[in-house]
């Protein structure tokens, strides 16, 4: 699966990026450390990304303002955020997965099943 991480915390996407290049069915295509970035890239690429990881906390554009602002019928999002007190409500926005910060390899590979199975 085609995935992007969306995240303006380094430390985090580096995490997450060795987690996706140590799992064989991801392929990581880019990182944003800006929102706006990201919605620019996938309303050029259409259909192309079917998972992104993303942040809530960020500048300019949060995460939940990201989600309504791009198409979402090819994609599954899975939220990673630091904060607990956006979980329940990212299920309104139907994410397909909330991973707390630090998030640990097995969370990740439970999330990216759930993925799969969506897509699927």
């Amino acid at each position: 699966m085609r995935c992007i991480i969306v995240d303006d915390d380094l430390f985090s996407t580096k995490i997450v990026s060795d987690f996706i290049n140590r799992t064989s069915s991801l392929t990581l295509v880019k990182t944003f450390d800006s929102a706006i970035d990201a919605v620019d890239y996938l309303n050029q690429t259409t259909g192309f990304i079917q998972v992104i990881f993303l942040d809530i906390e960020m500048p300019e554009m949060n995460g939940l303002e990201f989600i309504k602002s791009i198409d979402r019928s090819l994609t599954q999002i899975i939220i990673y955020s630091s904060q607990e007190k956006y979980a329940l409500m990212s299920y309104e926005y139907d994410v397909c997965d909330y991973l707390l910060k630090p998030v640990n390899y097995a969370r990740f590979l439970k999330a990216i099943n759930k993925a799969k199975s969506e897509l699927d």
